[in-house]
């Protein structure tokens, strides 16, 4: 998943998978491996600890459109660009691509239902493979690019028709 900051040293997005971080600044990108986790406690809404296997410890915080992050010592603040915060409360039924890459897995089939946080697709971008979730629980309507298919960063793939909870 790619995720955009503001810092003080001028913009930064991260793309995250399971063992590795790419930080890409100023058109430079650095990857870092992610050591193995020996636990994760989450503390939701107010953020959580990650315990790597050598005994670090990464604690996150999120507020508002910040997060702050603290491992060994040293501590960092995050403020999510505009078009990172608009995507986390996505209400759109347009599933676009977050950047440009290539779709290598479809899940999504025309009437299947999927809840929020479930992967739709995964698109391979920079060597890297990002799962697509669901925004929200939805029902596809649509499929509008298929698996092999290269994309565009916002270009439209699946059309989702959204799942009202029932009131009981």
């Amino acid at each position: 998943m790619i995720h955009r900051f503001e810092t003080n040293e001028g913009d930064i997005s991260l793309i995250v998978s399971e063992n590795q971080i790419k930080v890409i600044r100023k058109n430079a990108v650095n990857s870092v491996s992610i050591p193995p986790l020996s636990s994760r406690k989450d503390f939701f809404p107010a953020g959580g600890e990650i315990e790597f296997e050598d005994g670090r410890k990464l604690t996150y915080l999120p507020v508002g459109n910040e997060i702050f992050l603290h491992l060994s010592g040293e501590t960092w603040s995050f403020k999510r660009k505009e078009r990172e915060l608009a995507l986390a409360t996505q209400n759109s039924p347009e599933i676009k691509s977050p950047m440009p890459g290539k779709i290598i897995q479809m899940l999504a089939e025309v009437g299947k239902k999927f809840k929020a946080g479930e992967t739709i697709l995964i698109l391979e971008a920079m060597k890297m493979e990002n799962a697509i979730k669901a925004p929200f629980d939805c029902k596809v309507n649509e499929i509008l690019k298929k698996a092999g298919e290269i994309v565009q960063q916002d270009e439209p793939m699946v059309i989702l028709d959204k799942i009202e909870s029932e009131k009981t």
